[in-house]
């Protein structure tokens, strides 16, 4: 049997109510005519009561019938700005010492308090943060504070009830501010996430080939995963088993040699292999307007041989590699290894990376709710190399180093797409080895 919301309980109570009334209505006006003038004067009075009572019944009911709820329990009259005011607090506001010292700011919020500063003053302009009505919005550096804790926690630690509990907010006031400050944050997009242009594609194909004698090479790519806290509840959830996790996001990182992403990719299930993903990427639909066909970039063997792409060699199956192949492999992975610094870097600055607490379904706004704290995960990546905001070693993630035993067959050596790496692994014979 369902239950019954209080509201249709209500509303029972008060119908029955009201047919008592009307009872005793009728049984008062067949004993008026029998009874005293005394009895008729009590009755009277008895009567008008009831009049009161049946219209007040009547009042209650039209407004119970139109409300949501027939109680709406008050737990907070408003937000407690206190967390919030303590944790700002540092030695230019005030003679106090600060509650958080430098380094306990940083591991609450994962940047520095300048780089918070500067992050806050960047999108305070911005139209979602101006209140439409007559209630005014918290500061936008309290705001800011609840999606920076929210992307420094993993799995259900960065759950509502815990940030409830952290800042003394309901559960709403913690989304709504986290969904502005993403919504502001992504409007700084193309200024942190963006290709090289002519200027700086000569720069970094100066940078490699001085760095790790690579001339021409510009980038260095290569696919991680995102792992998800909680089994997706969609029609195509198997897919996202992945190689290492139950269930995660296949997601393609493009750097440049300072852990600078150029470029990513991220929306495909776990099991989705990195060169797939990597086709799907304007950089390898539209080589020509990124790579100007001359330049490339490097990844190891998951990702097919290009016009674009120099991958490591893949030894066949039941073989070895020779010994130039060997050494070239091993040269490459030097720059390579800066692929696996920045993945590193990015999840160890925002653990919510690490055990993502979003549930998909099969709507597919509940995957974009995802990518647009990815999106922001990465601008705020870029926007703190530019501040030079280092964070502890110990922070550093253990990185995914895809066994290439794993990795799907590829074209043979004397295709036409290897040319650019026979190339590259002559000049590196001639000149390097």
């Amino acid at each position: 049997m369902p239950r019954k919301s209080a509201k249709a309980s209500m509303m029972e109570e008060l119908e029955r109510k009201k047919v008592e009334l009307s009872v005793r209505a009728l049984l008062r006006h067949l004993s008026d005519s029998e009874s005293s003038e005394e009895s008729s004067c009590s009755s009277g009075i008895t009567r008008t009561l009831d009049e009161i009572t049946e219209m007040a019944i009547d009042s209650a009911m039209d407004t119970l019938s139109t409300a949501r709820y027939a109680f709406r329990p008050k737990n907070r009259s408003g937000t407690d700005q206190s967390v919030f005011i303590r944790d700002l607090h540092d030695e230019e506001t005030g003679e106090q010492l600060p509650w958080l010292s430098c380094d306990e700011f940083l591991q609450k919020y994962r940047m520095k308090r300048d780089s918070f500063k500067f992050l806050a003053g960047k999108i305070r302009s911005h139209t979602v943060f101006q209140s439409s009505s007559h209630v005014k919005q918290a500061p936008v550096e309290h705001q800011l504070l609840v999606l920076l804790n929210y992307l420094g926690t993993s799995s259900s630690g960065a759950n509502n009830p815990r940030q409830r509990n952290v800042f003394n907010i309901g559960r709403g006031t913690a989304q709504l501010y986290r969904a502005r400050c993403v919504v502001a944050i992504q409007s700084l997009r193309k200024e942190y996430i963006k290709w090289p242009d002519e200027l700086e594609r000569k720069e970094l194909s100066r940078r490699f080939a001085q760095k790790y004698n690579l001339p021409n090479c510009i980038a260095v790519a290569d696919g991680t995963l995102f792992p998800l806290t909680y089994a997706p509840r969609s029609t195509d959830a198997p897919d996202y088993h992945g190689r290492k996790f139950p269930y995660s996001l296949s997601v393609m990182v493009v750097n440049d040699d300072n852990r600078r992403m150029r470029h990513y990719l991220s929306g495909f299930p776990g099991s989705t292999h990195d060169n797939r993903v990597y086709n799907n990427t304007k950089l390898a639909k539209n080589p020509v307007e990124y790579f100007e066909g001359k330049y490339y970039l490097i990844a190891d063997s998951a990702i097919q041989n290009s016009s674009s792409v120099v991958s490591t060699f893949k030894a066949p199956r039941g073989h070895e590699l020779d010994e130039l192949q060997s050494k070239f492999n091993t040269h490459v992975g030097r720059a390579r290894v800066t692929s696996e610094h920045t993945i590193g870097l990015l999840k160890g600055r925002f653990p919510w990376l690490r055990s993502i607490p979003m549930i998909i379904s099969n709507e597919k706004r509940s995957v974009r709710k995802i990518l647009k704290h990815i999106d922001v995960c990465v601008m705020l990546h870029n926007m703190l190399l530019d501040l030079k905001d280092e964070f502890p070693t110990e922070w550093n993630e253990e990185t995914d180093q895809v066994d290439d035993r794993l990795t799907e067959a590829l074209v043979t050596d004397q295709h036409a797409a290897d040319e650019r790496r026979q190339r590259l692994l002559e000049y590196l014979r001639d000149f390097v080895f």
